[in-house]
């Protein structure tokens, strides 16, 4: 490394836009590796940061955990990795001890700490983490498809395989494709789904066609409820997975789930909902919340991207100083996908 200061995006105070400062490139201790960020995904989640939605985020702060890099540097007593790994980096840090990471719910660990959350993340360009937390990918694999891993991606695959539990030959509707309903379209069909998308934007209704769903509903035109029972023939959806995160989008859900079916809460914008009581009693209807995914969740998808059987939705990627018109371009809809910062690969 050339220069002892790296540039950070640094969220000085809530509400605000970030600011692009200097500081100090940080070492890796014990167990720990310094990577040099190469790109960094922007997600919902860094709005819900930004306007102080996170009660644990800690200002000043740098956000960021959708990481995409290269081992620069290694802490002593680190082996599973070396420096020129392409890796990314988990966004929990775990403890290892309690029941849920030893029952394999890593995601859920007690004393949780998360990477672009509690501890500082990747929209700078350098960022140390544990060791544990370095997943190497492919060096084929492009940079920017690579942040989805740890986030869009592997959300998504924990909220089809581990909570929805998916089938061959089951009915998945995705409410709102954007970030993350482009990735859940490919992972279900994976697993041998018909896959229905809905969006108010005929281009994300064209993207999700191209990402492999079944039929694509426009819900600023078309009524969402006589859709599926048109497409199913009545016989509605065994899962839904709501990205959208309102008020109201739980009972859509529900109406439009056949008994015994599941609604997998992945969107947050609302703090509550509103669920008829007896219509999840009468048909065992069930609400199930997703966050994150396991650490092996995540040696799965990595699997599949290296394998070409899942390819990350890339909406846009811009030059790391444009943090503020990515984040605004989320803020407003523009994206019709995650953008991704890059960094000066110098």
């Amino acid at each position: 490394m050339n220069s002892k200061t790296m540039k950070s995006a640094v969220l000085r105070q809530f509400g605000q836009p970030l600011t692009i400062e200097e500081k100090p490139i940080p070492v890796p201790g014990s167990g720990e590796v310094l990577v040099k960020v190469c790109a960094s995904g922007l997600c919902v989640s860094d709005l819900h940061i930004q306007d102080g939605m996170i009660g644990t985020v800690r200002l000043p702060y740098t956000p960021g955990h959708e990481m995409a890099g290269v081992v620069a540097q290694v802490g002593e007593g680190v082996t599973a990795v070396a420096i020129g790994d392409h890796v990314v980096g988990a966004i929990d840090i775990t403890c290892g001890t309690c029941k849920y990471c030893l029952s394999g719910r890593t995601n859920l660990c007690r004393n949780l700490v998360r990477v672009g959350f509690e501890r500082d993340g990747s929209h700078e360009e350098y960022c140390v983490i544990p060791a544990a937390n370095a997943f190497k990918v492919a060096k084929w694999v492009p940079f920017d498809q690579m942040t989805s891993i740890t986030d869009a991606v592997g959300c998504m695959y924990n909220a089809i395989k581990n909570r929805a539990k998916v089938q061959p030959g089951q009915r998945v509707l995705i409410l709102g494709t954007g970030g993350l309903g482009m990735n859940a379209i490919q992972i279900a069909k994976i697993f041998g789904a018909t896959v229905y998308a809905t969006s108010r934007q005929k281009e994300k209704l064209d993207i999700s066609l191209e990402m492999g769903a079944d039929a694509a509903i426009n819900t600023k035109e078309q009524n969402l409820y006589d859709e599926i029972v048109r497409l199913t023939d009545g016989e509605m959806c065994d899962v839904v997975i709501d990205n959208i995160g309102i008020k109201s989008s739980i009972n859509d859900s529900l109406r439009l789930m056949c008994p015994g079916g599941r609604v997998i809460v992945a969107g947050y914008n609302d703090p509550t909902f509103e669920a008829e009581y007896q219509d999840i009693m009468k048909f065992e209807k069930e609400i199930l919340g997703i966050r994150g995914m396991t650490k092996q969740d995540l040696v799965e998808v990595i699997g599949f991207i290296e394998t070409g059987k899942i390819v990350p939705f890339i909406y846009k990627t811009i030059p790391f100083d444009r943090i503020n018109e990515g984040l605004n371009m989320l803020r407003t809809g523009e994206a019709k996908g995650r953008v991704v910062l890059m960094m000066d690969q110098q």
